[in-house]
């Protein structure tokens, strides 16, 4: 889970969610880079949950009534989340078709969705999850899985999306 100083894997937990939106979720595509703007608020937001998170290991030290209003905004910030993705991946997927990325390179498209959907479960399995005991918990399961997957994912697929559709012959580089 976390390392001794604080992160998650070899990426700190503050790279994804303290601060600015790391460069690294850039795309120079306006549309993509404004959604991943949006992700990278309601990231942002659950790291405000918590007291600690890095330092407590449970919820239990807290109050019944702390716990209870740390599971509420966890409840509408992952069912923000996941509403958010699921249309952001649309709009991604949907860059596919238009572009005709999906009739060029089929295999490209159909990998970069299956990641959407992966995440997807991921976050849906973390809803089902819920508990007030484990909160902090499912936070930091939160930061391990945007912390693995942002930044591979935008570095593999987004990217491999935006060059295509950014390329000077392409009907979509002037409209997104």
């Amino acid at each position: 889970m976390f390392n001794a100083r604080g992160e998650v894997g070899s990426l700190p937990l503050a790279a994804v969610t303290d601060g600015p939106m790391s460069v690294e979720m850039l795309t120079g595509n306006t549309t993509i880079d404004a959604e991943h703007e949006q992700l990278y608020a309601i990231l942002k937001a659950a790291r405000s949950v918590c007291l600690d998170a890095a330092r407590f290991e449970n919820c239990v030290a807290c109050s019944e009534a702390r716990r209870a209003g740390c599971e509420n905004q966890l409840v509408g910030l992952l069912g923000d989340l996941l509403s958010f993705i699921l249309e952001h991946f649309k709009t991604e997927e949907s860059f596919m078709r238009e572009s005709l990325l999906i009739m060029v390179d089929r295999l490209l498209c159909e990998t970069h969705m299956e990641d959407h959907a992966a995440i997807s479960s991921r976050i849906e399995r973390l809803v089902a999850a819920l508990d007030s005991t484990r909160t902090v918990s499912l936070l930091r399961e939160l930061d391990q899985i945007f912390g693995r997957w942002v930044i591979r994912h935008v570095a593999t697929h987004d990217m491999a999306l935006v060059h295509w559709i950014e390329r000077e012959d392409s009907a979509l580089r002037s409209g997104f």
